[in-house]
């Protein structure tokens, strides 16, 4: 398993994809309640970056994930496509298409209080790519190789 992929299913992963191409950017949080229970995906769908996530679907291992029944969100949602596309890439072990930014956030373990300052992870870069600066703050771009999946990116 990759590190990315590791880092989305610690336990508790809290991050953000953008696609620089076409602006579209998702805020996921993947738990895991207990160790033998699957990780839970949720989706960011309000202005509340604490309280405001959808249950998306279930990650069952490092290659499974399925869309969730009772979510509220269709399966082809734009935020749903990027998911799967983001886990089918990882759990296959391609790299991100440049134009794909992701900006691993952490919670604060000592408040359970919502996401940290990206600024706090010192450049931690848990996509698997060297991070670089691009000019937009805190976040990070991914320098991955261009390869022919990025054109079916656009979800992202």
């Amino acid at each position: 398993m990759n590190d990315s992929l590791q880092f989305i299913l610690a336990g508790n992963a809290l991050f953000t994809v953008e696609n620089v191409a076409t602006g579209n950017r998702f805020t996921f949080k993947v738990r895991q309640p207990d160790d033998d229970k699957p990780h839970f995906v949720s989706v960011l769908t309000g202005p509340d970056n604490e309280h405001d996530y959808a249950f998306l679907g279930t990650v069952f291992d490092a290659a499974r994930y399925h869309h969730g029944r009772r979510s509220r969100i269709p399966e082809d949602a734009p935020s749903a496509k990027a998911f799967e596309w983001l886990f089918r890439q990882l759990s296959t072990g391609h790299s991100l298409p440049p134009q794909v930014r992701a900006t691993p956030r952490k919670l604060r373990a000592s408040t359970g209080g919502g996401p940290s300052s990206p600024a706090s992870l010192d450049g931690f870069d848990a996509f698997g790519a060297e991070p670089r600066l691009h000019g937009l703050g805190d976040r990070q771009r991914l320098s991955a190789p261009s390869s022919p999946i990025s054109a079916r990116c656009s979800a992202v």
